[in-house]
């Protein structure tokens, strides 16, 4: 009886340890990243691309494939935790919401590992974030370059102040 009880016992610590590790998997020290100038962006945990890109852009340039989306002059987006404002010129408009996902992209002709904005309200609108220089932040279009085509739209966001 003492047996059962005490393997029972190790058993719910061996558990309780297991989901206590998952949980910090994201619970990282961000104290000391300077999160205005990140090679690597598309690399890092979700917790620090979400810092990156929350908050308020201007699209100040871009280059765009196939398929890329032409934003109107005097672009602004809005990010949101869970949401997307972009607005323009001649009262363009456009809110939608988006997740996260992990999926396998095509950068600068190498597949990479990365967090993704999805939202099926744009019919799978996918955007990623390769890198932030002094409140730069170069976007890519993850639909547009599709299962490796060379197309991808590339956008350049400047940090709205």
């Amino acid at each position: 009886m003492k047996t059962k009880i005490f393997k029972t016992i190790v058993s719910l610590l061996l558990l309780a340890g297991s989901f206590s590790s998952c949980e910090k998997k994201d619970n990282i020290n961000m104290s000391n990243i300077d999160f205005s100038n990140i090679e690597n962006l598309h690399a890092q945990p979700l917790p620090v691309i979400q810092k990156c890109v929350e908050g308020k852009w201007k699209c100040t340039s871009h280059t765009w494939g196939f398929l890329g989306q032409l934003y109107p002059a005097n672009t602004l987006i809005n990010i949101a935790n869970d949401s997307i404002t972009v607005t323009g010129d001649n009262n363009f408009s456009k809110k939608f919401s988006y997740s996260w996902i992990k999926k396998e992209v095509q950068l600068n002709n190498n597949a990479a590992i990365t967090y993704i904005m999805w939202s099926d309200e744009q019919s799978g609108f996918e955007w990623f974030f390769d890198k932030i220089q002094n409140d730069t932040l170069w976007v890519v279009d993850n639909k547009a370059g599709w299962e490796g085509t060379p197309n991808s739209t590339y956008y350049w966001f400047l940090r709205a102040k």
